[in-house]
């Protein structure tokens, strides 16, 4: 990694000497730069396809031969022809920054062009400024899809074949017929009738007083016909060569499978008849007993019948096999973009559609291909939250770009200039956040060079700043309705104050800060976010649970502003009251005081709550569901606390988790407290209903809200009220077992 190495300093938004900021960098789990850019690195397929097509794959700058290239007559029409078709993908905002120079190029704006270019000439040969060029475009509206035909496609081509069912193929098609001709064999050794295993009329096998089969018939290797031997010899050969060549099923080497012992029996007698004991031939003709009372002799009717039922079910085509060929059906659609509709997709396969033998008869497409299909359909996004496609707060972040990035390019005219910033603004939002220290701000998109660009020629746009003011507002209710009790994470966020920009609108929306990265100071948009909770709650019962004076806090915020004198770092008010609030110093930069700090200002801020239920038409659309938003979320976090023991750390997050869903849970409780004896009554029969020992752990968490429902201020004190973070160990965790850990830390 380039932290090792040095070539990476962490903690700044330029981390790599270079390089400019608003490069996208390989980012790994903690924030990390590894020094990688996404656009330079190995050339990719599309690059190198071009490369060959123009007779420049030994070219030693590769890259910059190829921006040559889209530099010239030539590949700036290429680049205006797909910028006017929409037939290019952009997976990072780099690529997008050559057809920005072609669309000024063609409109005679070349100053503004040349000037780009000298941002963008140093770094030519290390970077990707050109797209992918594609054959099909790529639509967006308010319809959205968890991922793209392309992806969805890889996806079902890689689907891995099925051991158990390769194993009942070769079973059938390779060892029962070697199997049935083993039969037929030692048969032709047994003087008189053949043994049969008797069984009662209810198909039981029949057994006498020792617990032994009962048997008629003959025994076997009582005589050998003429050309026993030979025959024999010959199936013995193709018996070792299958074994050597098949070996995904087991019944020829398993000692205690029929098919087996009668392998290794043939050999013997092979050898030497007389070295088989009686009691081997005596499990020799109970196999042959069994055998023929389930499926008749060799060449009877029922045994045909029971051959062809077997056949018809190995033959039937597999899964994998069926998801290749629907990958084939998918090829022929736009790999970038997401499908109306499944119904061509999902159609049964007729016969002679495949070129496979086992499709080759037709098929119907099994239900966990159509559901891995579904993944890649357009729908509202309430839509894909009803059908169980997105089913957290980071999918829900996941396809919000392809909602926002429309939104966002509305109040540009020129639509093929509107559908590039579209596809460079969903590129950017798959970056990764950089850890970043000392308040630094992320880089923004309209820090890049060529979106700036772009920037120039956006009017303001009224009626787009209605749409995403209304986008926002709707997207806020989505997501409270069915994640309730979950924080809204911070990609979620990061997509608000997309749209929240979009809309011309201020809103302090903040982001969950890291508790081992925490220096002892917050933003200025966190104490506006206080301020925003003080017009909602301050005599609520969010506000008495959690003992805020929202007058106070909001006065001692106004006074003292975030400073820093020389080198020395000094605490903002806003840390220092909810230091206070936890009970604990600042300066210590420990995870355990660090988290109950930073739990403190989610408490004080309600983390992006009433930010959002301050937006025209949210409250409106959540009246009458507040309630069973506080419902929901008692009833999950009194399940999540009582999942199976999966250690102590997991413990620990899991108590984490439900003290944010209890917060919200109390917030939700304060908007209609019309509602909160109710609630109470509901929450205290669900609880009842728990296990003894839990409901005596959890109920001071409840007893706590009880209080400040009833009007008494102070009842949910930061000692008392239910918060995650601590120091020592919770007193929601069971009693302390033997050898257990004690501390957050």
């Amino acid at each position: 990694m380039g932290v090792l190495s040095g070539n990476v300093i962490p903690g700044q938004r330029q981390p790599i000497a270079g390089l400019p900021a608003w490069v996208t960098l390989e980012v790994v789990t903690g924030g990390l730069a590894t020094g990688a850019a996404l656009s330079a690195g190995p050339l990719s397929a599309h690059e190198q396809q071009l490369l060959a097509e123009l007779g420049l794959a030994a070219d030693p700058q590769p890259r910059l031969a190829l921006s040559r290239y889209f530099l010239s007559e030539t590949g700036l029409r290429r680049l205006s022809d797909a910028l006017s078709s929409g037939s290019y993908e952009v997976e990072v905002p780099e690529e997008g920054a050559l057809l920005v120079v072609a669309w000024l190029v063609d409109r005679g704006q070349t100053d503004p062009a040349r000037a780009l270019l000298d941002t963008l000439a140093p770094h030519m040969a290390q970077l990707r400024f050109y797209p992918a060029l594609t054959k099909g475009s790529r639509s967006f509206g308010s319809r959205v899809y968890l991922d793209s035909i392309g992806t969805v496609a890889n996806r079902l081509r890689q689907l891995p074949s099925n051991p158990h069912v390769l194993a009942q193929r070769e079973s059938i098609g390779v060892w029962t017929p070697l199997y049935d001709q083993l039969i037929e064999l030692f048969l032709e050794t047994v003087v008189g009738d053949p043994p049969v295993a008797s069984k009662s009329e209810a198909g039981a096998w029949q057994r006498g007083a020792a617990g032994q089969f009962v048997i008629q018939g003959g025994w076997p290797c009582a005589r050998y016909p003429t050309g026993w031997r030979d025959r024999g010899a010959a199936l013995m050969a193709d018996l070792l060569a299958a074994r050597k060549q098949h070996q995904l099923c087991s019944k020829a080497t398993r000692v205690d499978e029929p098919l087996a012992m009668l392998i290794d029996s043939l050999g013997r007698v092979l050898k030497d008849p007389v070295t088989l004991t009686g009691r081997e031939v005596g499990r020799i003709r109970l196999v042959l007993a069994r055998y023929v009372a389930s499926r008749g002799v060799p060449g009877s009717a029922l045994l045909r019948a029971v051959r062809d039922r077997q056949l018809s079910h190995a033959i039937a085509p597999t899964h994998q096999e069926i998801a290749q060929h629907v990958s084939q059906r998918l090829a022929k659609c736009a790999q970038n973009d997401g499908l109306n509709d499944l119904a061509e997709l999902v159609a049964p396969i007729v016969p002679g559609e495949a070129d496979d033998e086992a499709l080759a008869r037709g098929a119907s497409i099994p239900a966990a291909i159509v559901r891995k299909l579904e993944r890649c359909v357009r729908d509202s996004m309430e839509g894909l939250i009803e059908r169980g496609m997105i089913t957290s707060g980071e999918v829900l972040a996941q396809v919000l770009p392809q909602l926002t990035s429309g939104l966002r390019s509305a109040g540009i005219e020129d639509p093929g200039l509107r559908a590039l910033y579209g596809s460079i603004y969903r590129a950017f939002r798959r970056r990764r956040s950089l850890l970043l220290l000392d308040l630094q701000k992320q880089v923004q998109i309209e820090e890049l060079p060529w979106v700036q660009v772009i920037e120039s020629y956006r009017s303001q746009d009224l009626p787009a700043a209605h749409i995403a003011l209304q986008a926002l507002a709707e997207t806020a209710v989505l997501a409270l309705k069915a994640f309730p009790q979950a924080m809204l994470p911070n990609k979620l966020i990061q997509e608000f104050v997309a749209l929240a920009r979009g809309a011309n609108l201020s809103l302090p929306l903040t982001e969950e800060v890291a508790a081992d990265i925490f220096m002892g100071q917050f933003s200025r948009k966190f104490s506006d976010a206080v301020g925003v909770a003080a017009k909602a709650l301050c005599g609520s019962i969010y506000a008495r649970y959690y003992a805020i004076d929202y007058d106070q806090a909001v006065a001692e915020l106004s006074k003292t502003v975030t400073a820093a004198e020389g080198n020395v770092r000094r605490p903002d008010a806003l840390a220092q009251l909810c230091a206070a609030r936890a009970g604990v110093s600042l300066g210590t930069y420990r995870p355990a005081i660090n988290g109950q700090v930073i739990e403190q200002q989610l408490i004080l801020t309600t983390h992006n709550l009433a930010a959002l239920t301050s937006l025209p038409g949210v409250r409106e659309s959540l009246a009458g569901r507040w309630d069973v938003l506080a419902k929901h979320c008692f009833a999950w976090l009194v399940e999540h606390l009582q999942l199976p023991d999966a250690g102590y750390h997991v413990a620990l997050i899991r108590i984490k988790n439900a003290a944010y869903a209890w917060r919200q849970m109390v917030f939700f409780l304060s908007q209609d407290e019309t509602r909160a004896a109710g609630f109470l009554s509901w929450a205290r029969e669900h609880l009842i209903e728990q296990p003894g020992d839990f409901v005596l752990r959890f109920e001071p968490a409840l007893s706590g809200l009880e209080y400040a429902v009833n009007g008494e201020s102070g009842a949910g004190s930061p000692g008392h009220a239910f918060v995650g973070w601590t120091s020592g160990r919770h007193w929601v965790m069971p009693p302390k077992t033997e050898g257990a850990a004690s501390h957050r830390d």
